[in-house]
């Protein structure tokens, strides 16, 4: 029976992170397929760019809200350990991220992990997020210092002295974030560029290219058709 709830409360975690919200929000607001409009993500930075700032906000709040930080908590509220939670944490955004509702494509799950980080651990979030904004914003290079601020997840882990699933946590997430940044979302990268050209500025920047240029304010006749839910 536990080994029942344990996996219930997993696929609920990875079946409600996989929800697309920017998609949906796209669909909502100007009948979009956000995917084919800048960058092709499907979160909140790519739809506040596109549907406006009311739907930013929207998007952000539930994708940090009840994708992360509710589907950690919910193996807590059922009496189950850090280690599940940690995993469910981790399912919501791989979930977020490759999405099976719109043929596994989806968001960089930024939100979603770190709603799931405050669940877990608020002195880790609190120093990931302060990290990130604060550079990010100095600097003008957000993709960077948010990938900085998942990368430094362990020692976080580590110096607030957490339990060794934390770890595990933050090293399966930088994985993930890795992952999700290399293989970017289907159709989506930049045209007449080949795979080395891409794989650094995307693993350092989150994006095709050194620079942002137009990459970001790209329309749909800049993207072919992802594959999934069709425009129109």
């Amino acid at each position: 029976m536990e080994q029942l709830r344990i996996i219930a409360v997993l696929a609920s975690a990875y079946l409600v992170g996989a929800v697309p919200t920017a998609y949906l929000a796209g669909r909502f607001a100007k009948d979009i397929d956000i995917r084919r409009y800048g960058s092709g993500n499907v979160g909140a930075s790519n739809a506040g760019r596109h549907l406006g700032r009311r739907y930013f906000v929207l998007v952000v709040i539930f994708d940090f809200a009840v994708k992360g930080a509710c589907m950690a908590l919910l193996p807590r509220a059922l009496g189950l350990g850090i280690e599940a939670q940690a995993v469910a944490g981790l399912l919501a955004a791989i979930g977020h991220n490759w999405s099976p509702y719109i043929g596994f494509s989806g968001g960089r799950g930024l939100a979603v992990t770190t709603g799931a980080l405050l669940a877990l651990s608020w002195q880790m979030c609190a120093v990931s997020v302060a990290l990130g904004t604060v550079f990010g914003k100095a600097f003008h290079q957000m993709g960077l210092w948010s990938g900085i601020a998942v990368a430094l997840l362990p020692l976080w882990a580590w110096v607030f002295g957490e339990p060794p699933a934390m770890l595990w946590y933050s090293l399966a997430t930088i994985a993930m974030t890795a992952l999700k940044r290399l293989l970017s979302n289907p159709g989506t990268a930049a045209p007449g560029l080949t795979w080395r050209q891409k794989a650094l500025p995307r693993l350092l920047f989150d994006r095709d290219t050194w620079e942002a240029g137009d990459w970001v304010s790209r329309a749909p006749e800049d993207i072919p058709p992802p594959d999934g839910p069709k425009e129109g």
